[in-house]
């Protein structure tokens, strides 16, 4: 086995680790902000909407799943960093680039910062910053991963075609997550307990770029407690469409996907079932006033089902050169 042979399996070996770890630590943030808003409280659903007190080291509670939350972190920058040095040094596998493992880098950086030095909690900004910055570095790793192992070398012209399509049903489900994070961020979970619709006045544009403002302080009443009203529907509903969108689209992609391939097969299957999953997830937490454990696992299928398109556009993104010496 030679030595280039060696630093690779450790490469491989590393990105696989560190994508472990951030999937527990987006799903550990999710769990220990959800919980810290009020979300499980005895006193639902008056207890919601109470910001935290910032601490001298950000906002993760001193419990065993901050702690574990704290722990995972750090060994993940420490995992990262180590990525980043082989990668740099010319020890990463040629189907892997080295902008990638770079902006990786940047993202636990970025992450690190505004998690230690984190600035009034009632800036929608930080939340959004948090949510999606943690699962674009998910995506980035499963992306790494996959091109670091499997060989992609299609010749298969129908299945090539399909690419553009997974790319925006990418973009898609980017723009979900985005929608979802937004959603957290602006304490608009609650506010929309019927379905399909929302009661009262949500249908406002002026009401959608206001809860689209992430630097824009929420207000708060005297208690610290986030003043909720018709924006918070608005941004709600705009999730709810969103979802609407998502599932249609990427079922579709899924569908045609399924016939074009079956190379494609297994993953065009687990689009389906995550879809299915998270749209169930979502009408059930609505319906059953919000349990932390089922928005937990709201969050944790909406990071499956990202990693599945990204692993539908890898398998349709053919490697130039060979992944092993």
């Amino acid at each position: 086995m030679t030595d280039r042979t060696q630093t690779g399996i450790l490469y491989t070996s590393l990105v696989f680790l560190a994508l472990v770890l951030t999937l527990a630590a987006v799903l550990l943030s999710a769990y220990l902000r959800l919980e810290s808003i009020g979300l499980g409280c005895e006193n639902w659903p008056g207890c919601f909407g109470q910001l935290p007190a910032t601490r001298d080291h950000g906002l993760v509670p001193n419990t065993t799943a901050g702690a574990v939350h704290r722990f995972t972190a750090s060994l993940l920058g420490l995992v990262v960093v180590a990525i980043t040095y082989l990668s740099l040094r010319g020890g990463r596998p040629r189907g892997v680039g080295p902008g990638v493992p770079l902006l990786v880098f940047a993202l636990t950086v970025f992450l690190s910062v505004l998690g230690v030095s984190t600035p009034s909690p009632d800036i929608p900004a930080v939340t959004f910053g948090n949510l999606l910055g943690g699962m674009t570095m998910l995506a980035l790793l499963w992306w790494m991963s996959q091109r670091a192992v499997e060989v992609v070398d299609t010749s298969d012209h129908a299945a090539t075609a399909l690419k553009p399509w997974a790319l925006l049903g990418l973009l898609v489900v980017t723009v979900q997550i985005a929608l979802g994070a937004v959603t957290s961020a602006d304490f608009a979970g609650p506010s929309c307990t019927t379905l399909p619709g929302c009661n009262g006045d949500w249908a406002s544009i002026t009401n959608l770029v206001h809860g689209f403002d992430l630097f824009n302080a929420l207000g708060t009443d005297d208690q610290g407690r986030v003043i909720t009203g018709s924006m918070q529907k608005t941004v709600h509903m705009a999730h709810r469409l969103g979802a609407l969108f998502t599932l249609l689209y990427l079922g579709w992609l899924a569908l045609r996907a399924l016939k074009q391939n079956n190379r494609l097969r297994n993953t065009a299957i687990s689009i389906l079932v995550f879809l299915i999953v998270q749209a169930g997830l979502g009408m059930t937490a609505v319906l059953t006033e919000l349990p932390l454990l089922l928005v937990t696992a709201h969050n944790a299928m909406a990071a499956l089902l990202l990693l599945a398109v990204v692993n539908l556009y890898h398998l349709l993104t053919p490697t130039v050169t060979p992944v092993h010496p």
